[in-house]
């Protein structure tokens, strides 16, 4: 967890021209409550300042010229200023948290239909804490600088209108009520140098009980196992007790910065207000009105800056978030469609792998001049050691990947030269761990084609052999599957995948060691059903036990990335090469209880 987050730890610069740049993008989707909410905060600043010329007004020109229509002229004005700011303030409210769950909305969205465009390889080199985070946290910070550059903005234009507004009213008491600014800028400065620090090691704190808490929770049953408890809960304690003092550290720091400014706050009133002021007034330079409203000015002044400093680093955190989204967001799928490509034609099933090569790293072929000719409805077996590449083939099949040499032709078509999608959708694959999603069984069944009927979902299911478990569950085809379908047994689960795969009968199925985690019943029903949903369908197998796939017609070894020997069982035995050296070892495994491997 600390490394696929520890990148959040960064705070980014306080503005990345890249990231305002694509975020207003977004608040243009939401440009009618952008442009409310900015006239909301507009209309809330000019009502807040004028606030105490209202008063001021009020006192001069209405109380003490003792004429009482003057009184409710400025009452009746008095409330419709506040009404205005109210509503102001309301309305602010309302539309920012309107834009800012719109943008929530339109990235989150964006990230889940970008990362499922992303190819595996992608996945191979992220971490899936790092995505969640990106999906999660930093889409919500993102959110969040929207508001918090709306809320600054608000800040700056208050204090801008409050100094205007001061020295307008007297240029004299003005400066004087000033003079307390640079005093509270240099404070404020030393503050923040600390409190940053201190906030920051609030995340790296928090980062690291989080990182314990999803390591432990996915790894409990090796903790029980192993009876680790009471070693993790002390070394749980330790982060803890490392997060509640980094939180007191920085309690310390916020709690001291409001004193700090409630006390400048008190020697500007009394400085340029109660003496400055009283003394201009016992001069008659100025008026009762004036220094009222002086008062209200320097009372307001420095809560915009306090926010604004608490601020600052909020809106790092939040730029360093929109940096790490959109460098997500530029991450191209390797595999994408020509822009000529076609739809793919109804599917026969020939399959020519003409001279393929495939490297994962440049210089290490994992293929090599594989040259391989399968016709429609021919059932194959892929067999050979590990890392013979039988799964790279497939997966080049599939298109998870192109080849770096030859082509790989389906019914005459180079498969890089037809939209992958409807390729895929002709073809069904099998893996070795199975894998079902939240919802019900028959929800899991038409998962690729969610046309299917309810009579199409029974037949795949009769046709794997999962009906008769299915019916005996208490919900039958309606049961909800827990995550990942765990309130299944394996062999369940990996019958379901069969019933998924078959569903939308495909012309193309691949079983990438499909039968390698189940039991011999569930292997029994499934050879049983595969004579069955094999015939008239091209399919390639990747052999975990060589017994099952003793009635191919055609058996492919592969060895160090090359085709080594294509032929039957039968032949391929008589040859003593490398099949028979392979059968020669998965029989003495089975005969010593190991359960073999290709």
């Amino acid at each position: 967890m600390q490394s696929a987050g520890g990148d959040q730890l960064v705070a980014g610069h306080i503005y990345d021209y890249t990231v305002a740049r694509r975020l207003f993008a977004y608040i243009l989707q939401y440009r009618k409550d952008a442009l409310i909410s900015l006239a909301a905060v507009l209309a809330y600043t000019a009502a807040n300042v004028s606030i105490p010329l209202m008063v001021m007004f009020g006192i001069n020109w209405g109380i003490n010229s003792g004429e009482v229509w003057r009184l409710h002229l400025i009452g009746i004005a008095f409330l419709g200023l506040t009404v205005l700011h109210c509503g102001a303030n309301y309305l602010q409210f309302v539309s920012i948290a309107k834009v800012g769950q719109g943008i929530l909305y339109s990235l989150r969205t964006e990230i889940f239909n970008h990362i499922q465009s992303l190819s595996p390889a992608f996945f191979h080199r992220t971490s899936v804490g790092r995505l969640m985070s990106r999906g999660q946290n930093d889409v919500q910070q993102l959110q969040d600088l929207f508001e918090l550059l709306v809320t600054i903005l608000a800040d700056i234009l208050s204090l801008a209108g409050i100094i205007v507004a001061m020295l307008i009213t007297d240029w004299q008491l003005g400066l004087v009520s000033l003079t307390i600014m640079p005093v509270l800028f240099f404070i404020l400065a030393y503050w923040q140098r600390f409190a940053r620090r201190s906030f920051m090691r609030v995340r790296r704190a928090i980062a690291a009980v989080n990182g314990e808490y999803n390591q432990n929770i996915t790894g409990v049953r090796v903790v029980q196992s192993l009876n680790r408890q009471r070693e993790n809960l002390r070394h749980f304690r330790e982060l803890n007790r490392e997060h509640l003092n980094a939180n007191l550290e920085a309690s310390r720091f916020s709690g001291a910065l409001q004193p700090i400014v409630e006390s400048l706050t008190g020697a500007g009133m009394g400085l340029g207000v109660i003496l400055v002021g009283g003394l201009l007034l016992q001069r008659g330079q100025v008026e009762w009105g004036v220094l009222i409203a002086f008062a209200l000015w320097v009372e307001r002044f420095f809560e915009p800056i306090r926010q604004l400093t608490m601020q600052y680093s909020q809106v790092q955190r939040a730029m360093a978030a929109g940096v790490r989204i959109f460098e997500l967001m530029n991450v191209r799928p390797e595999i994408e469609d020509a822009p000529d490509a076609l739809d793919m034609p109804p599917v026969r099933g020939e399959i020519a792998f003409d001279h393929v090569a495939f490297h994962y790293v440049p210089g290490v072929e994992v293929l090599s001049d594989i040259h391989l000719h399968i016709q429609p409805g021919e059932n194959v077996a892929l067999v050979g050691s590990t890392g013979a590449g039988k799964t790279t083939l497939v997966t080049l099949l599939h298109r998870f990947a192109d080849v770096t040499q030859g082509r790989i032709m389906i019914d005459g078509f180079d498969i890089r030269e037809v939209k992958r999608q409807s390729l895929v959708r002709q073809m069904s694959m099998v893996l070795q761990e199975p894998y079902l999603f939240s919802g019900t069984i028959k929800d899991n069944i038409r998962y690729a084609h969610t046309s299917a009927s309810d009579q199409d979902v029974i037949a795949a299911a009769k046709a794997v052999g999962a009906h008769d478990f299915i019916m005996a569950l208490a919900q039958g085809y309606e049961t909800p599957l827990a995550e990942r379908g765990l309130n299944l047994s394996v062999g369940q689960r990996q019958l379901l995948s069969f019933a998924r795969a078959i569903v939308g009968n495909p012309r193309i199925l691949i079983l990438d060691e499909a039968t390698a985690n189940i039991d011999t019943h569930t292997e029994i029903l499934i050879q049983n059903a595969l004579k069955r949903i094999l015939e008239g369908r091209t399919s390639i197998v990747i052999a975990h036990r060589l017994s099952t796939i003793r009635n191919a017609d055609k058996i492919v070894v592969l060895d160090q990335g090359q085709v080594a020997e294509i032929g039957t069982h039968e032949a391929l035995l008589a040859q003593k090469g490398v099949y028979a050296h392979l059968h020669a070892v998965n029989y003495d495994l089975h005969r010593n209880g190991v359960a073999p491997r290709a």
